[in-house]
């Protein structure tokens, strides 16, 4: 039996939930296509080369992001492997032991014809079943690496910069020139960032409420007299939805610090001793860069670590009030 959806049997409820949420991430990025190309195309325009990658130190944010793609892509393989697997065995153990098989199957579908008719309708549906999660879950992994890659490359960017405004010396000839050219950069990053935002801001909302139900709603799960390999499977999930909130208010909390770095270094180099135009363009870069670049929910608050403790406090009420009834 798949199980009905009430809160006696949560976790069918949560998987009834989520898939419309995350439906509507995919749809806010299909229907951004267009400016996400344009986005990364201009990232990769603007991205440094590795002469000057080396030169100012730059290619640890290339090293975690290689880290991050290595960790969520084992999520992704085992968990998948996971939840494969787990219905046919399942199937196969309620038929040692009670004689009757289940008939389980990976993902919650409407079947137009019943899986117990014939041994080939149920291959079938595991097959269509199995390609579907698999679709499912690589999407899923597409859209976090997307995100993660922007973001990391506008640390890099950010990073770049308050370097190059370190090294100006304003009293020297050809400063102005190169603070224009800084302000002018700054300016392209600003319109990349402001893109991402457009892009991904949907996205980090519906990924965000996803995983507040399936975190509260798969521990409610671990309450119940359970199987190992259920628990495991239970573990994976958990593990997989923490990694997604955590990896991405981490990535949002760093890029608001790159961007106070930035205003940290403009502010703290030796302007003062620069022309008249040369004070005025600091002052209006120190305007420009007052206030950070962030990663936004749904345009209205930033994604940082204190997010992360909101949507974990989130689940633990849901939690709380599941346990209760």
């Amino acid at each position: 039996s798949q199980g009905e959806l009430s809160l006696s049997n949560p976790l069918p409820l949560a998987y009834s939930t989520t898939p419309p949420l995350e439906a509507a991430r995919y749809f806010f990025l299909v229907y951004n296509r267009r400016l996400l190309l344009s986005n990364h195309c201009q990232l990769a325009a603007l991205y440094p080369s590795a002469a000057v990658e080396r030169h100012y130190k730059l290619e640890h944010y290339l090293r975690i992001y290689a880290h991050v793609q290595t960790l969520l892509y084992n999520f992704f393989k085992y968990i998948l492997i996971v939840y494969i697997t787990y219905p046919i065995v399942q199937s196969f153990y309620d038929l040692w032991s009670n004689g009757v098989y289940s008939y389980i199957m990976p993902t919650l579908f409407w079947y137009p014809v019943p899986l117990e008719q014939s041994l080939f309708v149920y291959i079938v549906y595991l097959l269509f079943a199995c390609f579907c999660s698999f679709c499912a879950g690589l999407i899923i992994l597409s859209a976090d690496l997307c995100l993660f890659s922007s973001v990391s490359q506008l640390m890099l960017h950010l990073d770049l910069l308050a370097q190059r405004i370190k090294e100006l010396q304003p009293a020297e000839e050809g400063s102005l020139s190169a603070l224009k050219a800084i302000i002018e950069y700054h300016q392209k990053i600003l319109t990349i960032a402001k893109d991402v935002n457009s892009i991904f801001a949907p996205s980090i909302l519906f990924s965000l409420a996803s995983s507040s139900f399936i975190l509260c709603f798969s521990a409610y799960q671990l309450l119940d007299d359970v199987s190992f390999i259920f628990a495991l499977k239970v573990f994976l999930l958990l593990g997989y939805e923490m990694k997604q909130v955590v990896i991405t208010c981490y990535y949002g909390d760093k890029l608001m610090d790159s961007s106070a770095n930035l205003f940290t270094a403009v502010y703290a180099h030796n302007w003062t001793d620069g022309s008249p135009v040369y004070k005025r363009l600091v002052l209006f870069m120190l305007v420009r860069t007052y206030r950070p670049i962030a990663l936004k929910v749904a345009g209205i608050s930033d994604v940082s670590l204190i997010t992360l403790k909101q949507v974990l406090s989130t689940a633990y009420q849901i939690f709380t009030v599941l346990k209760t009834t």
